[in-house]
């Protein structure tokens, strides 16, 4: 039976260049319901959250199904089931199927395709790191140490933060962190959340990914402004040859897309290659702005090839960056061939994402050593050329959103985000990152801009 299902994942493939040649959408299985209503993808997204809330950030069952999996709890399926001493979580779909994820210690969790069981994770890619920790005797951002003072009037914010109508009916805070002049002046958590637990980044990763490239770029590995290195669009006269790293850091591709639906690749074990490599061009490189994951995937495609080492490419996130500017609470997860899912799939904590705004804040340096290439910070905060900047409406970069034609914000704003309100804002006028984290549920939305301008007023001075 296993023989058979390998049999049909290559046909699917080979389904997926077809389609490709004949200008038809590329195949992606099993699904990728935005609204999880797929059950098959439910499982999957109640799988992998599972185990990365338990394993990766020590949260229980009874609390991750009551916050992280609360879009999916209406919906009647059986609760996880953790494997604490193997390391793995399994989730049924109601129909007789389930799906597994498997946490390994330097590799968060990872889903499992279809046709592999328990007995194949041995197979999947592993690298041996360091786990470092914080050293609560240093400051932050070195550091654990903090000790913030509010006053009432910033307290007061922090409250208003957490409650559910203010910034967007309905939103669920987890963490704001607000950092002045390199120093933590306000911080909070909901329960369950604190400095070393944290949450998924969902499109905050795209930043994170975006850093990788910086550094690759500063190191000499990579040109953006070069036809990208993705070994699968080598072929006699690939149109897709003439996409650059800049087009995908931009998200300008011109490649067909479902946008950030890519729900089979990350809770359905669909591997990276398959989604992002096999799709077809239906606008010139650089002519069209388009919101997609595959573009920052094809980004750590060119990454892959250009280190031109498995080892490397997995020890690369850590090595070159996390580690450097303290990032200890993170990790970035893969797909079961080994590839980093940098658009969505990182766990991070708020105190982290804010070390990687203070980078930013800081054009790249970490005390005295320069961690993204000079010039960098500036890059990514620039507007994308197929995405004209239009008052009133946030702007894109490379990687990161920009406020700054947003009424009230400081010119030079820009930050990441991601979905359930993942942000870290860079405010370079006031020397101030801002971090908000959530669990907003399906349907709700968080404010960052009217956030942002409401911490400017209660703590610039």
């Amino acid at each position: 039976m296993r023989s058979l299902q390998r049999i049909l994942a290559t046909l699917t493939l080979l389904l997926s260049g077809a389609l490709m040649a004949s200008g038809q959408s590329a195949y992606q299985l099993p699904g990728g319901a935005a609204d999880y209503s797929d059950p098959y993808i439910a499982a999957g997204f109640r799988a992998l959250f599972t185990c990365s809330a338990h394993f990766l950030m020590h949260r229980d069952l009874a609390e991750i199904e009551r916050v992280e999996l609360a879009d999916t709890r209406t919906l009647g399926l059986p609760l996880p089931e953790i494997d604490s001493e193997r390391g793995l979580v399994r989730a049924g779909d109601g129909q007789g199927r389930s799906v597994i994820a498997a946490f390994r210690d330097t590799m968060g969790c990872t889903v499992l395709p279809p046709h592999w069981s328990s007995g194949d994770v041995p197979r999947l890619p592993y690298v041996q790191r360091a786990l470092p920790r914080h050293d609560a005797s240093r400051p932050y951002p070195f550091g654990d140490g903090a000790a913030p003072n509010p006053d009432r009037q910033q307290k007061a914010l922090l409250e208003k933060a957490f409650d559910s109508e203010s910034y967007g009916d309905g939103t669920v805070t987890a963490a704001v962190v607000i950092i002045k002049s390199g120093r933590i002046v306000a911080e909070r958590y909901a329960p369950g959340f604190g400095i070393h637990q944290g949450y998924r980044t969902w499109s905050t990763a795209k930043s994170i990914s975006a850093s990788l490239i910086g550094i690759a770029v500063g190191r000499g590995l990579v040109d953006i402004h070069a036809p990208a290195q993705i070994p699968e669009w080598q072929g006699p006269g690939d149109p897709r040859a003439a996409i650059t790293p800049a087009h995908l850091l931009h998200m300008s591709s011109g490649l067909w897309s479902e946008g950030s639906n890519t729900n089979a690749l990350y809770f359905a074990g669909q591997d990276v290659i398959s989604a992002a490599t096999t799709t077809h061009l239906e606008a010139e490189p650089g002519s069209r702005w388009k919101y997609a994951n595959n573009d920052t995937l094809l980004l750590l495609r060119t990454l892959r090839a250009a280190l031109n080492d498995d080892l490397s490419y997995l020890r690369f996130p850590y090595d070159a960056l996390l580690h450097p500017v303290g990032m200890f609470d993170t990790w970035m997860e893969t797909d079961h061939r080994g590839n980093f899912i940098g658009s969505s799939q990182v766990y991070t904590t708020a105190r982290d994402i804010g070390r990687l705004a203070l980078l930013y804040l800081n054009d790249g340096m970490w005390g005295d050593r320069r961690i993204l290439p000079e010039g960098w910070a500036r890059f990514v905060a620039t507007p994308a050329p197929a995405l004209p900047p239009q008052s009133g409406r946030q702007g894109y970069g490379a990687q990161f959103w920009l406020f700054d034609t947003i009424e009230g914000i400081p010119p030079g704003t820009y930050t990441t985000a991601g979905n359930k309100g993942q942000f870290g804002t860079v405010v370079p006028v006031h020397d101030m990152v801002v971090v908000r984290t959530g669990v907003d549920p399906l349907g709700s939305q968080w404010n960052q801009p009217q956030f942002v301008i409401d911490v400017i007023a209660a703590f610039a001075q």
